[in-house]
């Protein structure tokens, strides 16, 4: 009985310690394997890194691909948002803002923020990803956003040069369709702000008008400013430009400008240092240059040339009171001893001047 009674405790003996050994072998494996998935170098943790890195980059060529498509259709004429607030997908494009794109015009690559310039051209193959990877080869616009009627109005507090606080809005410069029965300053005036509030908002040039060497008009980089031209024929030349069931021209005018200045005024200028100010000379922007857009200095929210280059004649009419001078000019002409602002409003007499050219609008219809 002694030895089987030995026998059996022995054998119990070895079979807990090894269970002991075994449960440790197995905490300690438990431990390994739990630092192994866990933490922030942890085969879990790394993994689902590896699974959000995925998820954002084909999100983003999802997207990318997406907004070619629907670039690529806009400027075909094969979509159904041409004309329309543009979307993608089903959703409402909304990238801090609102814009309707007209036929035959696009988005332009890497210009698609509203509160940030949104640019469109008449040509799909433009992009600006950066400013080093830029082609430009179509007519380009910048949509100025209208949401408030109350703020559609002639800024009287911006500085001027011998300018009566109740300028008027000219006659003659809108196109058909818009163009009222009765052509006066306040049907016009009234015309123009429906027309606007319509489509909440509109578009400019984003250069001074550009001239292709056959006194064609165009807005693009790098080319020669359309000067030596008179206020009358600027009008005409403007609502030429296009005038369709979709879009029309036209020449900008003296409350668009205010509206575009408001837009614009302290937003980081081209060299994303300085804020622009409309109200303040800066010596940096206010340069003189043959062909549009080559300072970024005067470039602020994807518009270029406001304060350099040119003056630029508006469709406004000065009740000052002086025969010889019954056009209002804005913006400054580059180098000294002028000293105008972008904002600034100038008498002149609307002839043709070297120093002055002008800067048109699109209307959505």
């Amino acid at each position: 009985m002694g030895r089987v009674e030995t026998k059996m405790k022995t054998e119990n003996g070895i079979t807990l310690i090894a269970l002991v050994i075994t449960i440790i072998v197995l905490l300690i494996l438990a431990g390994v394997s739990i630092a192994m998935l866990t933490g922030e170098n942890g085969i879990l943790t790394q993994a689902q890194k590896a699974k959000n890195q995925t998820d954002d980059a084909q999100s983003k060529e999802e997207t990318t691909l997406g907004q070619y498509e629907s670039y690529i259709n806009r400027a075909t004429g094969n979509s159904a948002e041409v004309g329309k607030i543009v979307t993608e997908g089903n959703k409402p494009y909304t990238n801090n803002g609102t814009a309707i794109i007209p036929e035959s015009f696009m988005i332009v690559p890497g210009c698609d923020d509203v509160s940030k310039g949104l640019v469109i051209s008449d040509n799909p193959s433009d992009t600006e990803l950066d400013s080093t990877n830029i082609v430009a080869e179509g007519n380009q616009f910048v949509w100025i956003p209208v949401t408030d009627e109350s703020k559609y109005i002639r800024n009287i507090n911006y500085p001027n040069t011998a300018i009566a606080e109740k300028a008027y809005t000219d006659i003659g410069y809108l196109p058909n369709g818009i163009q009222p029965s009765i052509d006066d300053s306040t049907n016009n005036e009234n015309a123009e702000k429906q027309a606007v509030l319509q489509s909440k908002g509109f578009y400019i040039s984003r250069y001074e008008a550009g001239n292709d060497g056959s006194n064609n008009l165009i807005s693009q980089k790098g080319v020669a400013i359309y000067n030596n031209i008179s206020q009358e024929d600027s009008k005409t030349k403007a609502k030429t430009f296009i005038n369709n069931e979709n879009v029309k021209s036209a020449l900008c005018s003296g409350i668009q400008w205010d509206v575009v200045m408001d837009f614009v005024n302290e937003k980081l200028d081209g060299n994303g240092v300085d804020k622009f100010l409309v109200t303040e000379y800066n010596a940096n922007r206010h340069l003189s240059k043959s062909t549009s857009g080559q300072n970024e200095a005067d470039k602020v929210c994807n518009i270029y040339d406001l304060e350099g280059n040119y003056y630029e004649y508006v469709a406004e009419k000065n009740s000052y009171g002086e025969s010889d001078y019954p056009y209002v000019g804005r913006g400054g002409i580059g180098g000294e001893p002028n000293t105008f602002t972008a904002s600034n409003r100038y008498r002149n007499n609307g002839l043709t001047n070297s120093d002055v050219s002008f800067r048109f609008v699109l209307y959505v219809m």
